[in-house]
């Protein structure tokens, strides 16, 4: 069990560069004992209280500044052990004297302790089973489509770098989201058209398709493995709406699907239009875990039903023919949902569900690409 020191100071609002340089000396011996690391943070937003704050606990006048700190230690013993060599460092270590490496603070007016943590929730390190990991544009041509996402999303691209298959990275402004390739001629006789699909991380993909068979739906595009990228499959629940499983040969957490916090080009939510909602929520339910957290009433359309894994991902709906085939549709957030709903006009698509506020205050929409793939989109009004 990790073990935290923690500190409250006020530092001169002057003295910020210098605090900042003292920390970074003195914060490297408690890192050379053993520490597990340190954070100094400078109050941003730190509220006068009705009956107390950080600013009256520390007597911080207007010119100063509250800072919080934090030291983590793997354990209270490695902590002790670093606490009791202190008095020895400061004599020793120019980094720990007062001398060599003065406070740029009072600290008469420093609150601290040690602290036991009795719960712990993380953020989670690896994608786990049942995940939304990647997300792919089948099309039927993959020059025109870069040109047009490139105008309606902040994206780049670039190749995969196959010399035998032309498969174009998706990048946005800080991590890669997807790809795009060019629907094959043999897909076309099976019946394939453009399309965006979505990637579910599993732990076996050779399992997660049987469970998938087992359980109604169908195998799509056999179990393959991609050098240096994982082993996947395409398959389709048993209402017939396509998406990959898939076991990536890296770990590490995806962050196609910003499940942390709005990322513009980044996969902000999932929707499945299912012609069964009850028998989707068991077969995803059953598969990857998850559960359903509440409903919003559409009216006609019956109940929006919200998927939690973890987080909140995403929900499912009644299709009906006028939308299509079951599917899944992937929402992409952009800077600004007008100048989007502009972008993809004027490169060709259609805009099929104008803007329509959500909760939260973002506006969403759905659009068809010119070569007739189906995405949303969602952001912020600006104007």
């Amino acid at each position: 069990m990790t073990y935290i020191d923690g500190f409250v100071i006020a530092v001169p609002t002057a003295n910020r560069q210098k605090f900042i340089d003292h920390a970074n000396l003195g914060d490297s011996v408690f890192m050379e004992l053993g520490a597990l690391r340190v954070l100094e943070c400078w109050g941003d937003d730190v509220p006068d209280g009705k009956q107390t704050d950080f600013r009256r606990a520390v007597q911080a006048t207007a010119e100063e500044a509250v800072v919080f700190s934090f030291i983590e230690w793997p354990d209270k013993a490695t902590r002790d052990a670093a606490m009791s060599r202190m008095e020895e460092l400061m004599k020793t270590d120019p980094r720990m004297s007062p001398e060599h490496n003065p406070m740029p603070f009072d600290g008469a007016r420093m609150i601290f302790g040690g602290f036991a943590p009795v719960v712990t929730l993380e953020a989670p390190q690896v994608s786990r089973p049942g995940d939304f990991i990647w997300y792919e544009l089948l099309t039927t041509d993959v020059d025109a489509a870069e040109a047009f996402y490139a105008k309606v999303l902040p994206w780049t691209f670039a190749s995969f770098g196959q010399a035998d298959m032309d498969y174009r990275i998706v990048h946005a402004p800080e991590h890669e989201v997807g790809g795009l390739m060019a629907v094959t001629p043999e897909m076309v006789a099976n019946g394939a058209r453009p399309v965006w699909l979505s990637y579910l991380a599993v732990d076996d993909v050779d399992e997660a398709v049987a469970a998938v068979e087992a359980k109604g739906g169908t195998v799509q595009m056999a179990a393959m493995d991609v050098p240096m990228v994982g082993r996947m499959a395409m398959v389709a629940d048993p209402q017939g709406a396509p998406l990959y499983v898939m076991t990536p040969a890296s770990g590490g957490k995806s962050m196609a699907f910003a499940n942390d916090r709005p990322r513009v080009g980044h996969a902000a939510w999932n929707e499945l239009r299912t012609s069964d909602q009850a028998a989707a929520w068991t077969f995803y339910g059953d598969l990857f875990g998850w559960r359903h957290d509440g409903d919003m009433d559409m009216g006609p359309m019956g109940q929006y039903q919200f998927i939690r894994h973890g987080g909140v991902i995403g929900a499912m709906m009644k299709a009906d023919a006028a939308m299509g085939p079951p599917s899944w549709m992937t929402y992409f957030r952009v800077p600004d949902i007008d100048a989007a709903k502009a972008a993809v006009e004027a490169g060709g698509g259609q805009v099929v569900q104008a803007p329509d506020e959500i909760p939260g205050g973002d506006f969403s929409m759905t659009c068809i690409d010119p070569q007739g793939a189906a995405f949303g989109l969602v952001g912020p009004r600006k104007s």
